[in-house]
């Protein structure tokens, strides 16, 4: 910029007069007036600005949150590859009815030039072009520059926005790229990938799967290149399954879609493991980084560091979300917490944040390509051995404790794929020692889909492996626990005897011998001899005592009095169980009061009080929803109780029902005690509950995820009435989600059912209760819940 003060029009230096003026005389101020005119009047006010040929899908949410920022000075639309940034811009500019200039900076190194050319300055005769530049801006009145595809000129870009802004009040300024400017007042909005359905629902529906932008933009650009396209019944299924696995990216779907002339929805998802192969074509029209998915992906892979596209690389070969440890570790840095910061600013990571926690993870398309060029530099084995250590560093210092820390099994949990990946990588390495760690972590973990506890054949070709008699000791106990779920009591007390066996010879673990004296305890006492049981129980409970675990404590004497109640002795268990619940409560963890509360309500049930047990189920169910697959057996615990309530019956026998399929998936077998209570309640509800009902309550357990089966099981209940005035347990729990507020779609989803048959449900449960509306119903279940 230069200090000397001249005339905006003709150049000519100012006279001291003059000072503060922008005109040197009124015939140049005159000349600038009609040039002004001219050009507003005249000119097209965004003569540059793209006009795209295809038709603008979605973004409503995105189009109305850019209007709110109408007043901000700088904003910038920040995302990944195929985002649809561009066109997103072009969509909210055109909504514009001032004076617009359209920048688009991918094919330049030059930024102030190309923005030169953009607002169609004129030079100044001794002035800089920036100074052209800012005269011709200063000319309007609130203008805006965009800035398109800006992060390979990123400094330069930073330079001359963070000028123009200071020199020309009136301006604002809309940059699109994949990270922001980082400039002070810069308003950075996130484009992300279009509106997806649900990841745990099957859709099945279409006309649910079009009320989501990225199916609705796959079926656009489909008909665009087959006119006979159309998502039906048929391929629904799929054209969702497609979209969800391109992370609903815009540039991703359409490239998928134009596939559509030679193959169909299912082809396409069948091979979109190749689908940096598969996703070419893109118009002729387009720049190269927009004709492939590979070209988009490598534009900005192209632009990091060296260190980026090393961290890039290596943490794609992980394949799952990692935490801030993980990719530390897999890294080789003691804290990556700014190379993960410069990436997620990149558009290269997404942090998810849920419970508190972050986790990171790569849109699939980056992860794919990145991980060839992984492939390429030799870093898989690289990485698979940075994940052994990292797995073995966390699990190695809980093997000598009764039970792992609830921390570390959470942290394991929320990295689960990384377990998968050392037990492979130690297999095929044979480090046999670091094997029993990863199978040692895969005991200690469960996840939505499946049950804590390493699989069967996993355990006992470990056990066939060398090891430390230690980790054998671990394996062995673990093994027997794997069992003892199972109802395999004699391999069990086999392999519970011959831990027992390593911790009696090698003394001075108090929690690993605590473990082994539990595990045998059970299963003598399911084999024939209770009363070495109770003298083992004994031995394990004094040696946590003495250690000062209260968890484990908690945990042992729980498990002694479970053992007893089975064995006909509740009032010996009672005291024990009541001191475990005390002890978990202090524990702070309300997770792990899960199954304390469960003998506790089983206690309940031999008294006879059914109400109280009904409420510990209830309770139980509530605090143990951060392991969901350990609540099968507080389903059937509130099911014993409703029957012997004797108010819910069908909503008993549906819970029941569920539960049995958990079972029969896993091969969960219930002690023999245990069944005899589950086959009587069975029985009870057969002989009450009429022949129609009874199957329609079958078939909503058997239909019910768990998920779904608690959340109906935590459903309010409905006051004793009428029979005739009774709606069915499965409308009650409709009627209950519209007193909640929810939409048919919304209970749709939670339900696992369609909207129809949402709307089915609340139209019969109104016919049946005499009520005209939706509104009724909602006061309805409000009055008659509990």
């Amino acid at each position: 910029m230069t200090a000397t003060a001249a005339c905006v029009t003709c150049g000519n230096p100012l006279t001291e007069a003059a000072a503060g003026r922008r005109y040197c005389s009124n015939a140049c101020r005159q000349r600038a007036y009609r040039e002004r005119t001219s050009t507003r009047e005249d000119a097209p006010h965004d003569t540059t600005l793209p006009r795209p040929l295809d038709t603008f899908v979605g973004r409503r949410e995105e189009l109305a949150a850019l209007a709110r920022h109408g007043t901000d000075r700088l904003v910038s639309l920040v995302g990944p590859a195929g985002a649809g940034k561009t066109r997103l811009a072009v969509q909210h500019v055109g909504r514009r009815a001032d004076q617009v200039w359209w920048a688009a900076l991918a094919p330049v190194s030059d930024v102030v030039q190309a923005v030169y050319h953009a607002v169609g300055a004129r030079p100044l005769p001794n002035r800089s072009v920036r100074d052209a530049v800012i005269a011709e801006v200063e000319q309007h009145r609130r203008p805006l520059l965009v800035l398109d595809n800006c992060e390979h000129v990123l400094a330069e870009v930073a330079d001359v926005v963070s000028e123009l802004l200071a020199c020309c009040p009136q301006l604002r300024v809309l940059v699109t790229s994949r990270e922001p400017l980082r400039l002070a007042g810069e308003q950075v909005f996130a484009v992300g990938e279009l509106g997806l359905p649900p990841a745990n629902a099957e859709v099945a529906d279409v006309a649910e799967a079009l009320r989501h932008d990225a199916v609705v933009l796959f079926r656009d650009r489909a008909v665009s290149v087959d006119r006979t396209f159309d998502v039906d019944a048929a391929n629904v299924a799929d054209v969702v399954a497609v979209c969800r696995s391109l992370d609903g990216m815009p540039l991703a779907i359409e490239l998928a879609a134009r596939r559509m002339t030679v193959l169909s929805p299912a082809d396409v998802l069948a091979r979109l493991g190749d689908r940096l192969a598969l996703l070419t074509g893109g118009p002729r029209a387009a720049d190269d980084r927009h004709r492939t998915l590979r070209a988009a992906i490598g534009w900005s892979y192209d632009l990091l560091s060296s260190d980026e596209q090393a961290a890039c690389r290596r943490l794609a070969v992980l394949g799952v979300p990692f935490d801030l440890g993980v990719a530390s570790a897999v890294c080789g840095l003691d804290d990556a917490l700014e190379l993960l910061t410069s990436l997620e600013q990149k558009s290269l990571l997404v942090a998810d944040r849920a419970g508190g926690h972050v986790t990171f993870r790569q849109l699939e398309s980056v992860r794919l390509y990145c991980r060839e060029r992984a492939v390429e530099c030799g870093d898989v084995p690289f990485v698979a051995d940075r994940v052994v250590g990292w797995v073995c560093s966390v699990v190695e210092p809980e093997i000598s404790r009764f039970f792992p820390s609830p921390p570390v099994v959470l942290r394991l949990e929320r990295n689960a794929g990384l377990i998968e990946l050392a037990v492979a990588r130690t297999e095929e390495t044979g480090d046999w020692t670091r094997h029993a760690l990863a199978i040692v972590a895969t005991a200690y973990t469960s996840s939505p889909r499946g049950p804590r506890g390493a699989p069967t054949e996993l355990l006992h070709s470990a056990l066939t492996r060398p090891m430390p008699p230690s980790y054998r000791s671990v394996l062995t106990a673990l093994a027997a626990m794997h069992h003892r779920i199972r109802g395999g009591w004699e391999v069990t007390r086999r392999f519970a005897r011959e831990s027992l066996s390593i911790e009696r010879a090698d003394a001075g673990r108090p929690g690993t011998l605590a473990r082994a004296l539990e595990v045998l305890a059970s299963a003598e006492a399911h084999t024939g001899d209770p009363e070495l049981a109770w003298t083992l129980f004994d031995e394990a409970v004094e040696l946590m005592r003495g250690d000062g675990d209260k968890l484990a404590r908690g945990v042992l004497l729980n498990s002694y009095g479970w053992t007893l109640l089975q064995h006909g002795e509740p009032g010996t268990a009672e005291p024990l169980v009541r001191e475990s619940l005390t002890l978990m409560r202090l524990v702070g963890l309300p997770h792990m009061l899960n199954s304390t509360l469960h003998t506790s309500g089983a206690i309940a049930l031999a008294r006879k009080d059914h109400a109280e047990a009904v409420a510990l189920f209830r309770e139980s169910l509530e605090v143990g929803s951060e392991h969901p697959m350990d609540q099968f057996y507080d389903l059937e615990g509130l099911a014993l109780g409703l029957v012997g309530v004797g108010s819910d019956d069908e909503r008993a026998l549906s819970l029941l029902t569920a539960a049995g399929v958990v079972r029969a998936r896993f091969d969960f077998r219930a002690e023999p005690y245990w069944q005899a209570l589950l086959d009587d309640a069975r029985a009870v509800c057969r002989d009450r509950i009429t022949a129609g009902r009874l199957r329609a309550a079958e078939s909503t357990g058997e239909r019910m995820s768990l998920a779904q089966a608690v959340s109906y099981a935590l459903t309010a209940q409905l006051d004793v009435g009428d029979d005739d005035g009774v709606i069915s347990a499965r409308e009650l729990h409709v009627a209950t989600l519209v007193a909640e507020g929810l939409t048919n779609r919304q209970i749709g989803l939670r339900l696992g059912i369609s909207p129809h048959t949402v709307a089915r449900h609340v139209t019969h449960a109104r016919s049946k209760l005499g009520l005209r509306s939706r509104s009724q119903l909602a006061v309805w279940a409000g009055r008659h819940t509990q």
